[in-house]
């Protein structure tokens, strides 16, 4: 089992048009990060021209990249500057501080750091990002360590290890994204059932990451 490193990351999110995200983690890799998971949405435009015409639905390419929390401020300034996030309609970026790391760069994180104002609900997310047919072992070893359930998301990915080619064209394999809502005291059990049964901490097995839920309703928590 890997030690936890004294290192701090966070979790930086770029929603933007779908077919930009591309352009988005090329640039991000340059700037430092080894790969990203996209997810795809929609968003909406306040048009009533558009919503007659039917097109007030527009497709969005949600990344997620796992970044150090030193270059923070330098994914902020140079992603701005190069696709214009502080426009309109240019896309939206921001940034989640990260309790936990298991997975990334081969590395363990697990934060010493206190949030200001603290988790007063005591709930955790956990994510867990995996091959594509790999959730339902995810949420298997969850629930033997406690978790009541979790909401499985489907996006691809784009780490710098996983790429294949086909006719000279790069496949990003798929993914499944798993979300967790745990109590804090149930978090550790169930990240070490997942790693136990997945090997997360293996290069190329998958990433997981915690951050803090400041306040969630209709979660069935079990009687103690």
């Amino acid at each position: 089992m890997m030690t936890a490193i004294d290192m701090r990351f966070c979790l930086y999110c770029v929603i933007a048009d779908f077919g930009k995200g591309t352009k988005i983690l090329r640039k991000s890799k340059e700037l430092g990060t080894s790969g990203g998971t996209f997810v795809l949405g929609r968003g909406t435009v306040n048009s009533s021209l558009l919503k007659f015409l039917g097109l007030d639905e527009t497709r969005k390419e949600i990344l997620m990249m796992i970044i150090e929390e030193e270059l923070e401020e330098i994914f902020h300034k140079e992603l701005t500057k190069e696709f214009s996030f502080d426009k309109p309609h240019h896309g939206i970026a921001f940034s989640i501080p990260l309790k936990r790391v298991l997975g990334f760069k081969g590395l363990k994180f697990k934060s010493n750091h206190e949030e200001k104002g603290g988790n007063t609900m005591g709930i955790e997310a956990i994510v867990t990002i995996v091959d594509r047919g790999l959730s339902e072992d995810v949420i298997e070893a969850a629930r033997s360590a406690g978790a009541t359930g979790g909401t499985v998301l489907h996006g691809r990915g784009s780490g710098i290890h996983e790429k294949e080619k086909l006719f000279n064209m790069e496949i990003e394999p798929e993914k499944d994204i798993v979300l967790i809502l745990s109590e804090a005291e149930n978090t550790e059990p169930i990240i070490n059932s997942i790693n136990d049964k997945l090997n997360i901490e293996k290069p190329g097995a998958g990433i997981l990451f915690v951050v803090d839920v400041n306040r969630a309703i209709g979660l069935f928590v079990k009687n103690k």
